[in-house]
């Protein structure tokens, strides 16, 4: 029976599956929390340990194939995928230069001689992004920026990767990106599938520094032979171009063309096919694979909103009873409240931490409060409710009404809450299934391999 493993480099953890190649089914998963972030930076700064991160990924891998090893499941190729938008900075033999530099880091946000900051710079240097993605802060297009403009890059730097394509690089043996990845850098036309030269030129990036651009899920060729026999692996395994995280999620979520995905993590999104290329409001469009693209309607109201507010219930039943509880703990009480409920007119906006389609300034708030309605239970459903609200409206504004079947449902939190899985049926006025399997990113890597 044989399998091939899909690879997630997290934020925060690798998790990766075993993944049977016939019955489209995972066999078995390995997660390696990850302690990577470099200690001792500016507040600005936020990066990790390329080794650490490296090392890690290596031993989930010997540890699935030892597993594969001992149950007769022969291995057949390795997919990768993972956070998105930042990158670093390798030599020729593919050894770091620099820390991985991740989409938190705010250094570009610093304004420059001439009153804007470096990412705006960038941004006016952009003739036009139909897609919607444009430029920001954290993006590896601004970190090279400011690392030029601060004569910071180092002098014998070959090339340029994400911290997902580094690790596909070393196992094929040469420096490559997908188109995915790659235009989540800000870089590259994700559309025309060529580098943006201009923009490149307008920064100063020198054209050497980039990697060779594969379609995503590309064979890129059997693994380096001294890397197959130190993670216990045949030399003839391939290695496939890697995708983006969001991208990954959505194929190893089962979604259909026919059907939505609602992913919800640290932060949400609502996802579909689509092959017109051009972003609308609430939405950007990124390169799924063959010509085919995701429009995404990304926000930070996912999981993180609903943790805002367990911590707050957490804060009043400490300073009101002087018995603490966790934060599950008040999870477990939100969900078991607003299951029943009824919003009874509160209209609860989650943007604790912004939103990027929206004014800089706007934050969350809560509107409509009586007497009446005044209570947990309503409270917290209204609190749903805004975070189904905020995958919904750019989806409706783009199609006008609902034209796909149904809904996929994916994340934690829609696994384990009822009530969100509720309100995002009633939203959209369709039925709701959740994902097949959990760990959605590395399954999406592991199908790559196999052509979907």
């Amino acid at each position: 029976m044989s399998a091939v493993i899909g690879v997630d480099v997290g934020s925060s953890a690798i998790k990766a599956v075993l993944f049977d190649s016939n019955d489209r089914c995972p066999i078995r998963s390995e997660r390696r929390e990850l302690a990577s972030r470099v200690p001792n930076l500016s507040p600005e700064c936020f990066e990790e340990d390329p080794v650490s991160i490296r090392d890690a990924t290596f031993s989930i891998i010997t540890a699935l194939a030892q597993f594969a090893k001992e149950h007769s499941h022969p291995i057949e190729a390795i997919g990768f995928t993972g956070q998105m938008h930042g990158g670093m900075l390798v030599d020729s033999a593919l050894e770091p230069l620099t820390n991985f530099v991740t989409w938190q880091d705010k250094r570009a946000g610093e304004i420059a001689e001439d009153g804007s900051s470096y990412a705006d710079e960038l941004r006016d240097f952009m003739r036009s992004d139909p897609t919607g993605v444009s430029i920001h802060t954290g993006f590896l297009i601004a970190t090279l920026y400011w690392l030029i403009q601060q004569k910071a890059m180092p002098p014998n730097a070959a090339r340029i990767l994400g911290i997902y394509d580094w690790l596909a690089s070393l196992l094929a043996g040469r420096a490559v990106t997908d188109i995915s990845s790659a235009a989540a850098w800000g870089m590259y036309d994700p559309v025309e599938l060529t580098w943006r030269m201009d923009l490149l030129t307008a920064a100063e990036i020198p054209e050497q520094l980039l990697p060779d651009v594969a379609e995503p899920g590309a064979n890129l060729g059997t693994m380096n032979a001294a890397l197959a026999e130190h993670l216990g692996l045949d030399a003839s395994v391939r290695i496939h171009a890697s995708i983006g995280d969001t991208q990954a999620a959505y194929l190893g979520s089962g979604c259909t063309e026919d059907e939505i995905l609602l992913n919800f993590g640290t932060g949400s999104q609502s996802m579909w096919e689509t092959d017109l290329p051009f972003a609308t409001q609430g939405t950007d469009i990124r390169y799924l694979r063959n010509g085919q693209y995701l429009a995404c309607a990304p926000t930070l109201a996912g999981g993180e909103a609903y943790r805002i507010v367990a911590e707050f219930f957490q804060e009043v039943v400490r300073e009101f009873s002087g018995l603490p509880i966790s934060r599950e703990q008040a999870i477990a009480v939100m969900d078991r409240l607003a299951a029943p409920s009824e919003t009874k007119g509160i209209m609860f906006d989650p943007i604790f931490s912004g939103s990027k389609f929206r004014d800089d300034s706007e934050r969350a708030s809560i509107e409509n409060l009586t007497r009446e309605n005044f209570h947990p239970g309503p409270l917290v459903l209204a609190l749903i409710e805004g975070m189904i609200e905020e995958v919904a409206k750019p989806y409706f504004r783009r199609k006008g009404e609902m034209i796909h079947a149904g809904l996929v449902g994916a994340g934690s939190a829609m696994c384990y809450n009822t009530a969100l899985r509720e309100a995002a049926e009633r939203r959209f006025a369709r039925p709701l299934r959740l994902a097949p399997y959990p760990d959605e990113a590395a399954i999406g890597a592991a199908l790559l391999c196999l052509g979907r």
